[in-house]
């Protein structure tokens, strides 16, 4: 998750055009049209499994045009709104001294090399929370022919998939669009930082930035008033908010216990008696469980 935009550079910005607004409609209309024919297709050749674009049940988006690309996850578009791409996260670019993360810059070109196939114009469909803390809108997005940017980015390893509440409809496709790249090694996934993870007995080191992957063992599992907290060793712990426990089904938390788990999530700094990092955790999808 990016914390902080980071401004593109001018030549990027040079090389996005506008079309008027009339002839943007019609070109829109068209490649809609295009698109949509092409999917009743694929539909009739491949059966009711062929929704590859990630795309919401019943959703309908708006088009728009991308005028600046922050980074592998965030953009700004003509009309000035900065959109977060919702579902996934990439690695970071430094900012105020930071080092940049290893592929973030290729993941940043993808998103350009991606949005220059259709000179920067895209169809943006809103999550069902539309903004986060930072002011940005949470969306997704769909190049003219259907194709899902989110989608485009998993697959050649340079994103990896998140699960935040509420906006969790495209979880399971998210997550099979990135599989095969992490079983082949594509990109951050040939990174032992996101495949098997950053080891939790080692603590979480003070470089890492927005969302990670953590292994350990569970040394043990408890309960608060409103949580259910699983303990791994080295002082990290995993959140789950009591609320949410409808989003595991079958899961048996204390059965965890010495068992080895694979998290995902943001990290979060809080040191007290029982940990000193813990990441919330909002879905199933998050968590791997190894016997």
């Amino acid at each position: 998750m990016v914390l902080f935009p980071v401004a593109v550079d001018r030549e990027t910005e040079k090389g996005t055009r506008v079309f008027p607004g009339a002839l943007f409609r019609a070109w829109f209309v068209c490649a809609w049209l295009m698109r949509t024919s092409l999917a009743a297709l694929v539909l009739l050749a491949a059966g009711p499994v062929a929704a590859a674009d990630c795309r919401p049940a019943g959703s309908e988006g708006r088009a728009a045009t991308v005028a600046y690309v922050n980074d592998g996850d965030t953009l700004r578009l003509t009309s000035g709104e900065r959109v977060r791409l919702v579902g996934i996260d990439t690695p970071e670019i430094g900012r105020d001294g930071d080092p940049t993360e290893p592929f973030a810059r290729e993941s940043r070109q993808a998103l350009r090399a991606l949005l220059a196939e259709s000179r920067n114009r895209v169809e943006v469909i809103a999550g069902r929370e539309r903004e986060d803390r930072y002011g940005r809108e949470l969306a997704y997005l769909y190049l003219p022919d259907g194709r899902s940017i989110q989608g485009e980015l998993l697959e050649q390893g340079l994103a990896m998939a998140v699960f935040v509440a509420p906006n969790l409809a495209l979880a399971d496709c998210l997550l099979s669009r990135e599989r095969e790249a992490r079983q082949q090694g594509r990109g951050i996934w040939s990174l032992p930082a996101y495949q098997p993870g950053l080891p939790s007995a080692a603590g979480i080191p003070e470089a890492v930035q927005g969302a990670a992957i953590v292994q350990g063992r569970v040394e043990s599992v408890g309960e608060s008033r409103r949580n259910v907290w699983i303990n791994l060793e080295g002082r990290v712990a995993v959140r789950i908010d009591k609320a949410d426990l409808g989003r595991f089904p079958g899961w048996n938390f204390d059965a965890l216990e010495g068992g080895v788990l694979r998290v995902r999530g943001w990290i979060v700094y809080h040191s007290n008696r029982y940990q000193d990092w813990f990441i919330p955790v909002d879905s199933a999808h998050a968590l791997e469980r190894f016997d």
